[in-house]
């Protein structure tokens, strides 16, 4: 394991490292010094000069082979920074670390694809970068981008382009699929939120009545369970199940979390997996309830953030991990959010409390379901109509008269409109006879 040192600037304040040191142990490292200035930027090293030196005698104490930064680094700021670094100490900023981990959760083939377009677009500037220095005969391998070379900008627009287009091909499968699933008469619910949030361990809570294997002749693509850890990023990809909410038929989709001040470039890269989010038919925008007020504020503001410009379905916002929180700091939280987060619904993912609460708000902000009775003859198809009808929507009501059966459900307005037309095939017969 890798000793690092953690270290990060603010404008104001005092600047805090406890999710930097938490992105460092997901990815792996063992943070074993850390580092905070509070200034403005400094153009050429980010921190203050005299500070990266500071840095240095650190790293050198602890015998670190990389620092973290908790910042956005550009790369003639990364650069002169690892000039005054030993040899061979890495020098990792944020958004380097987040790929790091994302690389190596990355299980899916489209996962592999995000991870990879999102490495190649932080490596452009940085290429262009390395020419630059390349030209005055600075260090041309710096930052282990290798020796320059160049053609290797228009390698990586090229590796983009390619990697884009095979995404929107995997893209446009799941949107086929997605609505094969509506077809079906599924529901679509996302869990959405800030990693680490505890989406995985709800999603176990409200899947745990019911197998997909229970539906696999329909939907052999569904997959196996949300991992649940408390660790950050456990979900890189989408995994889907059906969930136990009452009438309707749901299937549920957990997807990698949120994180702040995440650079446009990285976000339009995992853009497909969000699309999981916002073509769903309902937003579950889980929150951790266990966090300080102003945590929770920032957190919910990046997760609208994230949500605002392209999701479709009503969000509801789900206060997670309340079996850590006394009712009367629950209540103060409640109101203290009220404008972010309206009406939300408190649950324990953990314990189940207040689980039952979620799946009935979740079938009450569902899109309205249409009500509907049928007269089929009998014929030789009848019977297998009716058993759609039960696998499609929600059947309140069958009856059996002489040679028809008076069927009564309720389903989302496509499957009735489906099945009216299934119905209008079994009169066709006996009409034209």
């Amino acid at each position: 394991m890798s000793r690092v040192v953690v270290a990060k600037r603010v404008d104001r304040g005092d600047a805090d490292l406890t999710e930097i040191s938490d992105l460092a142990r997901a990815a792996g490292y063992e943070v074993v010094g850390e580092l905070t200035q509070t200034r403005e930027e400094d153009a050429a090293f980010h921190f203050g000069e005299g500070k990266v030196g500071e840095l240095a005698s650190l790293v050198v104490r602890e015998d670190a082979a990389a620092v973290v930064f908790d910042n956005r680094l550009g790369p003639y700021q990364t650069y002169n920074i690892a000039q005054k670094l030993p040899d061979d100490v890495e020098v990792i900023d944020r958004f380097t670390l987040i790929l790091e981990i994302f690389g190596q959760r990355a299980n899916t083939r489209k996962a592999q694809l995000q991870v990879e377009l999102a490495e190649l677009r932080y490596e452009l500037p940085r290429a262009e970068a390395k020419a630059s220095l390349a030209k005055r005969d600075e260090r041309p391998g710096f930052m282990g981008l290798g020796e320059y070379d160049e053609s290797r900008e228009q390698d990586i627009k090229a590796q983009i382009s390619r990697i884009k287009n095979e995404l929107d091909a995997i893209a446009d499968k799941e949107e086929t699929r997605r609505e094969q699933r509506r077809e079906s008469g599924f529901d679509l619910v996302a869990l959405a939120g800030y990693t680490n949030a505890g989406k995985s361990t709800l999603m176990q809570r409200l899947a745990a009545d019911l197998e997909v294997g229970q539906n696999d002749d329909l939907h052999p693509d569904l997959d196996p369970t949300a991992e649940s850890q408390d660790k950050l990023f456990t979900t890189l990809g989408t995994t889907t199940r059906r969930a136990e909410t009452g009438k309707r038929d749901v299937l549920l989709t957990d997807t990698v979390g949120f994180v702040s001040d995440l650079p446009h470039w990285l976000v339009e890269s995992f853009k497909s997996t969000l699309d999981s989010v916002y073509r769903a038919d309902l937003v579950l925008l889980v929150v951790d309830a266990s966090e300080p007020i102003e945590e929770m504020r920032e957190k919910l503001v990046t997760s609208h953030d994230t949500l605002y410009e392209r999701n479709e379905a009503p969000i509801v916002t789900v206060f997670n991990k309340v079996d850590k929180v006394e009712a009367e700091e629950l209540e103060e939280k409640r109101a203290a959010l009220s404008a972010l987060a309206p009406n939300p619904v408190a649950v324990s993912g953990l314990t189940g409390e207040n689980v039952e609460e979620l799946a009935d708000r979740v079938e009450g902000e569902l899109p309205a379901w249409k009500r509907e009775r049928l007269l089929l003859p009998m014929a030789d198809d009848t019977m297998s109509l009716v058993s759609w009808l039960y696998d499609h929507a929600h059947v309140e009501a069958e009856e059996y008269e002489g040679e028809q059966v008076h069927v009564e459900f309720e389903a989302r307005p496509a499957i009735v409109e489906k099945a009216r037309a299934k119905a209008a095939d079994l009169s066709a017969p006996a009409d034209s006879a």
